[in-house]
């Protein structure tokens, strides 16, 4: 039976007359539409596209075809879980056998001589054979470094660097055989040298968000043992663990020999193209890290060690419109999106963006914004040009790392 209302409504509509019987599917579809709300809500505006998957290992013929050529992001997942994984012998580079060689991430050893997995908790943290290298300098970046909880970690090296400290046995680092004169030597200078870049930069810059040093290893070695310290502490309420601290695109030419070898060139980086490496980078930091949107002037395998990152992407013409509409609305000549600028970390730049690629789930965003997660052992293929933006998932404070290798 029709409701009245539908039906005076229809009266109202034809003049006083009835509605003609040949209408019974426009009058059922008024029907239904007027039972329904004036509004609905949706959790996704609109659905973010998903990576195609493969698992590994994969021929270079295939990932040649079906990505590199194609020019298709594809992610490459491993065939067990990393702890399980063990270092492949060494391959061959004879072009004659090179479709039918294999790839997998069991070729990176730093899978598992830098992290260490807790089989309890499924916590990472940073092996003992990192500590031999804490003197190589890399180049860091420090969000927010006017924040309580650098300060704090600045206090605990201070505090720490001292051996008559009645927390200095405590504080030690884990990978030191005892708190050395030579160990709390470079405590307390890395102390002295963190105060003056912000003491420096606080007074150079108006913005106090966003810092970029060149620091030894021993530095995160050290930030990362702190936050774990914290984290087993009884105190209440506990202080927040030191964030936002990411060694952030050093070369891998930078390292030292052992550290290379430990992140040998996947066959897939020297077989699939022309076989020319332009540059290769290590990421390795406390969470929550960040990448902002921009693209890269060649094709990029992103490899990831430990942790878990979500990485958002977009073609070419689609991530230039978003990034270069980001950059009218702030009244910003846009440039070519191809560096990673300290401008796009700190500021209106960086909020603007991060809200246009991140909003929600997707809300607000292109419909052809791709969203995938890289777990350790996880390899990402994003063709020549793709837009992208980088946020690691998980504890604030816990170790993440990544690697990649840009090619031709």
């Amino acid at each position: 039976m029709i409701p009245f209302f539908v039906f005076f409504l229809f009266h109202m509509f034809h003049g006083g007359k009835s509605p003609p019987s040949s209408r019974p599917t426009r009058l059922l579809a008024l029907t239904r539409q007027l039972r329904q709300p004036l509004f609905t809500f949706t959790h996704h505006a609109r659905s973010l596209k998903t990576v195609a998957e493969a698992v590994a290992p994969i021929s270079i013929e295939d990932f040649r075809r079906d990505a590199f050529q194609a020019q298709r992001p594809l992610l490459i997942r491993p065939s067990s879980k990393p702890s399980t994984l063990s270092p492949c012998p060494n391959q061959q580079n004879d072009a004659n056998t090179q479709t039918n060689t294999l790839t997998s991430p069991t070729i990176l050893p730093a899978l598992t001589k830098w992290f260490n997995i807790s089989p309890s908790s499924g916590k990472a943290s940073l092996t003992p054979y990192l500590d031999t290298f804490r003197s190589t300098i890399l180049p860091y970046e420090l969000s927010f470094p006017n924040s309580a909880q650098v300060l704090g970690f600045m206090s605990w090296l201070q505090r720490s660097s001292s051996s008559s400290s009645p927390t200095a046995s405590s504080d030690s680092h884990p990978n030191s055989n005892s708190n050395s004169d030579s160990d709390s030597q470079s405590r307390l200078a890395l102390a002295h040298l963190l105060e003056n870049y912000i003491t420096h930069h606080s007074s150079s810059s108006s913005s106090s968000e966003f810092l970029i040093l060149d620091l030894p290893l021993h530095l995160l070695l050290l930030a990362h043992h702190y936050n774990t310290s914290l984290s087993s502490s009884s105190q209440t309420p506990p202080n927040p663990p030191l964030t936002n601290l990411y060694i952030a695109q050093a070369p891998l030419s930078h390292l030292p020999s052992p550290l290379q070898a430990d992140l040998p060139t996947p066959l897939l980086v020297s077989h699939a193209g022309r076989g020319d490496i332009y540059s290769s980078s290590i990421w390795l930091g406390l969470q929550p890290t960040y990448t902002p949107w921009h693209r890269d002037p060649n094709p990029n395998l992103f490899c990831q060690l430990c942790g878990t990152k979500v990485l958002r992407l977009m073609a070419p013409k689609r991530g230039e419109a978003l990034f270069r509409g980001v950059m009218a609305s702030l009244a910003v000549a846009a440039g070519s999106g191809k560096i990673r600028g300290e401008e796009m970390m700190k500021g209106e730049q960086r909020r603007a963006l991060e809200g246009a690629v991140w909003a929600g789930d997707g809300e607000g965003t292109d419909d052809m914004m791709y969203e995938v997660t890289v777990q350790a052992g996880d390899m990402l293929f994003m063709p020549l040009g793709w837009w992208h933006s980088v946020k690691s998932v998980g504890e604030e404070g816990g170790i993440n790392g990544s690697v990649n290798w840009w090619f031709r």
